[in-house]
């Protein structure tokens, strides 16, 4: 009898810490990196080899297909089928989809004990067919991080698998991770096909459209891409997705993708290490980033190694340093500790929590953060850190003041309606809950 698989993808308390301003609003699963979200990458990994589930936290639930945290126990019994071998394969969305991790889950080995993943000394997966194990394992990430079982007759013969992989461990991981991850997310066997993506060479190249590779240019036949584009594939292949419109004077450079149905606009520089994600609007140069989707950046203006969450515009000529003038290293407001991190990294720009919007001609410094739903305008450089429902006139910022909730939620279901996206009513009132939890943070200094 043919055995089955179901993998669960879940956060852990770390991720949900480290990766604010983001996981405010979504899983960590559900953060995009290279071609799709880690859920999605997962699930094209996998293939028809097993069925692919994220657990949404309890902040978040109803607002993301999966299931909840506190119903873990229930949706493994209710599968659990003792006519059929079953496995269960818990991950931790910290660690990246990889091909190796895949010959793990799915070799054959005896399952009267789990077998462990570690990636870089991190345990980072279990495969059992116990499902109380499965819940366990779940239930041990959530809260913290999953731990070798100390119950194995004879420890030293515990079934650890070390796998060479990338993990996320820090905001700037993500852009870090995204070149490497769209060269290898598009190698997987049957991406392309799911996708409904071919290459330039099988497809042919539009009429006026410059590459040096066609063999590395991935194009929907949905996709428009526009004379007078150029593609240079030298570094990593270009991804046009469904229903994606490159204009007319463009000029990409891979490993680059561009998300179903966005738009980019004439004359654009996008550099290599990008991912443009669905529904987004961008222009302008943009260097080693992720748009999450439906977010606008549609003017000139700069943005190098940042991450963009969704639903955010940019004003025309928004600009981003992503380098100090003394060529330091770039220190990052951790939101979770309420400090400054050193990231250790010399190019960080900025990350822009959902529903962020900047005036034009906003300038913003080296390394920085916003929360949900901040509004910045006004001259000079605002601070490098600047809360949830601020609104923040960069010329004063010491009389910064708080968005008025109602207002806000206007705001967002203007530009949600303007894309055709009803805002639901437990999406106000997670935006409602986000308000009430900024205003009983204590202040600190940020700038």
């Amino acid at each position: 009898m043919p055995k089955s698989y179901t993998i669960l993808i879940a956060d852990s308390s770390s991720m949900r810490r480290n990766f604010q301003p983001f996981t405010l609003t979504r899983p960590a699963w559900d953060l995009r990196v290279g071609l799709g979200t880690l859920l999605e990458k997962w699930q094209w990994l996998f293939g028809g080899q097993g069925s692919v589930v994220g657990i949404v936290p309890e902040a978040l639930k109803g607002l993301f297909d999966g299931v909840c945290e506190k119903n873990v126990e229930a949706f493994v019994g209710a599968r659990a089928d003792n006519s059929s071998p079953h496995e269960w394969i818990v991950l931790e969305s910290r660690v990246l989809p990889s091909k190796k991790i895949l010959e793990w889950a799915l070799q054959e080995e005896s399952m009267d004990h789990p077998s462990y993943l570690t990636v870089g000394g991190l345990v980072c997966g279990v495969k059992t067919s116990n499902p109380s194990e499965a819940i366990q394992s779940v239930q041990a990430i959530s809260k913290g991080a999953l731990h070798v079982a100390q119950d194995h007759p004879k420890p030293q013969e515990q079934p650890i698998h070390d796998v060479e992989g990338r993990t996320l461990n820090h905001l700037w991981d993500l852009f870090l991770h995204n070149g490497d991850e769209i060269r290898s997310d598009i190698t997987y066997d049957g991406v392309p096909e799911v996708l409904g993506l071919k290459t330039a060479k099988a497809s042919k190249l539009p009429r006026g459209v410059v590459c040096d590779n066609p063999n590395a240019l991935w194009l929907h036949p949905n996709a428009v891409v526009e004379p007078g584009t150029i593609c240079m594939t030298t570094d990593g292949p270009i991804i046009v997705m469904d229903g994606a419109h490159v204009k007319a004077g463009s000029m990409l450079r891979g490993p680059l993708v561009i998300g179903h149905h966005a738009s980019i606009s004439m004359g654009a520089k996008l550099y290599g290490n990008t991912t443009i994600g669905p529904w987004c609007k961008v222009g302008g140069e943009v260097n080693n980033c992720i748009f999450h989707s439906y977010s606008n950046k549609g003017h000139d203006g700069f943005l190098g190694n940042s991450v963009v969450g969704q639903w955010v515009n940019l004003g025309a000529d928004t600009n981003s340093s992503n380098l100090k003038n003394n060529y330091g290293s770039v220190r990052i407001w951790d939101m979770a500790s309420g400090d400054w991190v050193d990231s250790e990294q010399q190019f960080a720009g900025c990350f822009l929590g959902d529903h962020t919007k900047t005036s034009i001609n906003t300038m913003l410094n080296t390394g920085t953060v916003t929360g949900v739903s901040a509004l910045i305008f006004g001259g000079g450089f605002p601070p490098k850190f600047i809360p949830s429902f601020a609104w923040m006139d960069a010329s004063r910022p010491e009389e910064a003041t708080a968005y008025d909730i109602d207002k806000a939620i206007v705001d967002m279901e203007r530009m949600m309606s303007r894309r055709g996206v009803e805002t639901p009513e437990i999406y106000k009132a997670h935006m409602l809950a986000l308000y009430k939890e900024q205003l009983n943070r204590p202040a600190k200094s940020s700038s």
